[in-house]
């Protein structure tokens, strides 16, 4: 049986840049328990670091967010079809399934991803490279996306979590992956969005709109539509977000095709993890923070999961973000005080 999996899913050889990264990005979500996830693992290589971004949350407001940046890289840690980050760890085992674990005194995953397709590239939506995959060229473009590639897939989610005493066994849940790699130097951005999700085997995607420094819109991404890669002619994704300027509770994607279909992706976010490059809540050096949304997309009568990812800085700076409403800067195991259901009446 043929493999889904192929060399550009393992670790890279990195380039002489003192900003190349690799990373490895799972978001989950569970339907029985309402359980969802993002745990991230990479390393800053020719930094010597490793860095793991963690945070779940169940739909009662328990939560959990624990980050460890800037660890020192230890022989073993990368191998030529596993990276670990000390407290999480990627791999593919016999090239049949992607694995993700992690560990920690008040939480822990160990979660297979079984993908529903190869994985998928980002793609140029407008400009002079429309249609062409970012790995496919090099210069300026590349280097505004902080990658040299960015494969991502879809698919079925087994395994187990775990917050607190509370264990979670999952047979049919559902999973999106990514993993980036290529310098990535820091920059002070104006402002992201990246949706990235699934409903199930008949639609997953990646949507990316991003502005630089010099205030340059950038878009990016891909769908799979009943098993096929549609071109993207342009989207856009729209935030609902609370007075503190950093809590989504949700919003939409609208995509129109090249075949002149219209999508739209409808999402109710769950809860919202606190992410930066170098400091768990950004702060000078680090990049802005961004607000990991986990939530539910929903799409042609069909619910999954995505990451509903926002990062607001209009005034590029970089000073770290506190006291949010749901997106948590809490470290450890905690429950959030802020309920949004009676606003989403």
């Amino acid at each position: 049986m043929t493999s889904l999996y192929s060399e550009v899913d393992l670790p890279h050889k990195p380039s002489d840049h003192p900003d190349w990264q690799e990373s490895w990005v799972l978001v989950f979500r569970d339907p029985i328990t309402g359980a969802t996830g993002f745990l991230r693992t990479g390393a800053y290589v020719n930094q010597g670091a490793t860095q793991t971004h963690w945070g779940m949350a169940l739909p009662d407001g328990t939560r959990f967010r624990r980050h460890l940046l800037d660890r020192k890289l230890e022989k073993g840690d990368r191998t030529e079809t596993t990276a670990s980050s000390g407290t999480a760890k990627f791999s593919i085992p016999d090239m049949k399934y992607c694995r993700f674990e992690a560990w920690d005194d008040d939480a822990e995953v160990d979660l297979r991803v079984y993908d529903w397709f190869p994985s998928q590239d980002w793609s140029f939506v407008g400009g002079a490279y429309h249609g062409k995959l970012l790995g496919s060229i090099a210069g300026p473009e590349q280097a505004t996306m902080g990658t040299s590639g960015h494969p991502e897939s879809a698919g079925r989610l087994e395994g187990r979590v775990r917050f607190g005493n509370r264990v979670i066994d999952i047979e049919n849940g559902l999973a999106y992956r990514d993993h980036g790699f290529g310098d990535r130097p820091h920059a002070v951005f104006r402002a992201a969005r990246w949706h990235a999700g699934t409903v199930g085997p008949d639609m997953s995607y990646s949507l990316v709109s991003m502005m630089d420094e010099p205030g340059n819109l950038h878009k990016m991404g891909w769908v799979m539509l009943n098993g096929k890669r549609e071109t993207i002619k342009d989207l856009h994704t729209v935030s609902s977000t609370l007075c503190d300027g950093y809590s989504v509770i949700g919003g939409w994607s609208v995509v129109k095709l090249e075949n002149g279909e219209i999508l739209r992706i409808n999402v109710d976010t769950v809860d919202g993890v606190v992410t930066s490059t170098h400091f768990d809540n950004g702060g000078p050096g680090s990049s802005p923070a961004g607000i990991e949304a986990l939530s539910i997309p929903r799409w042609n009568g069909r619910s999954g999961v995505c990451d509903f990812n926002m990062i607001d800085n209009p005034l590029r700076g970089e000073q770290p973000v506190s006291n949010t409403l749901m997106a948590n800067c809490d470290v450890g195991l905690t429950k959030r005080e802020f309920d949004p259901q009676w606003i989403r009446q």
